[in-house]
């Protein structure tokens, strides 16, 4: 990592492990609340030429309590030891299983108020936003209102030992305050200034959809302390082959080296200076038949080197 503080050193006794599954279960038992659970497990064949050859698995769990009233409470647990990602090598002698986050939500008309080891993100993962795989130690705050929502997230984000994504924060070094809203039926945009470890940024997003199956979008994020940028634009399509539908995306990222380690735990991060993915996806069958598994391909490009992914992915409920 670029920065000396990312990851922090931890004893490996301090795991949170599945004991917060268990937890949500037997409260369901114990008080009126809905229970539902949902989870995937996916495997791939990873082929990249700076490295060795790959097969890896992952397997995510969440489990949900919801209450009358707006009140539910959440947590999502994952294979894999790093915060970007919760895929493990098989054949690695470790194989780790955390939850990753555990937290509250209150959820009404004019907003939500979240409080725990939060999820990273509010709802659509960007790709300038942090991994969909990490946690933030803290809370966050939206409010809707007409034209647009506003969020404020606080929190610590410095250890990124799955283990201990539940442990106490013990300092508070993220700050976001983000304004999000339409401009019309089509476009959309995002604004935001964060204070993250000991960098400032300023991110902006515009995203146009010009119909229902196709999706443009241009990020950028500036950090103020060094003056360096990371670039983002990409596309999505929904595509229409031999009556199969296929999800589509492209995009194109520029990182300035010196961004700092807000660029490494990004969702869609593959290396400082000029890089291009693209990846195609679709379920098995249709809603009726296998619809519940589908299969992955992506390519990565980047500084002279490439990465081949292909993959299934099974989910249940």
């Amino acid at each position: 990592m670029a920065s000396s503080r990312l990851p922090r050193a931890t004893p490996k006794a301090a795991s949170a492990r599945p004991l917060a599954l268990l937890l949500l279960a037997f409260l369901a038992s114990a008080v009126k609340a809905d229970l539902s659970h949902e989870g995937d497990l996916s495997v791939r064949i990873d082929d990249a030429s700076e490295s060795d050859f790959r097969f890896q698995y992952r397997f995510r769990y969440r489990l949900n309590l919801d209450w009358q009233g707006g009140w539910s409470m959440h947590t999502f647990a994952a294979t894999g030891d790093d915060f970007t990602s919760a895929y493990t090598t098989i054949g690695d002698n470790e194989h780790e299983f955390n939850v990753r986050r555990l937290f509250a939500r209150y959820e009404g008309t004019r907003g939500k108020l979240e409080l725990g080891s939060i999820p990273p993100f509010k709802g659509r993962v960007s790709s300038t936003g942090l991994s969909q795989e990490g946690w933030i130690k803290g809370l966050r705050g939206v409010l809707n209102f007409k034209p647009g929502r506003l969020e404020l997230v606080l929190g610590e984000l410095d250890d990124l030992n799955p283990r201990r994504a539940l442990a106490p924060p013990s300092e508070l070094n993220y700050v976001e305050l983000e304004y999000s809203g339409s401009i019309n039926d089509r476009l959309s945009f995002e604004g935001s200034i964060e204070r993250i470890l000991d960098s400032n940024f300023v991110r902006s997003e515009l995203r146009y959809d010009p119909s229902d199956t196709t999706g443009y979008s241009i990020e950028v994020v500036h950090n103020l302390n060094t003056r360096k940028d990371r670039f983002l634009m990409g596309m999505t399509r929904l595509l229409n082959f031999e009556g199969n539908e296929l999800d589509w995306f492209i995009y194109y990222s520029h990182v300035a080296r010196g961004f700092g380690p807000r660029a490494e735990l990004t969702e869609d991060f593959l290396e400082f200076g000029h890089a291009l993915a693209t990846e195609l996806s679709a379920t098995v069958g249709d809603a009726g038949r296998l619809s519940w598994l589908s299969w992955f391909a992506k390519a990565e490009f980047y500084e002279g080197n490439s990465r081949g992914m292909l993959g299934l992915t099974a989910e249940f409920e």
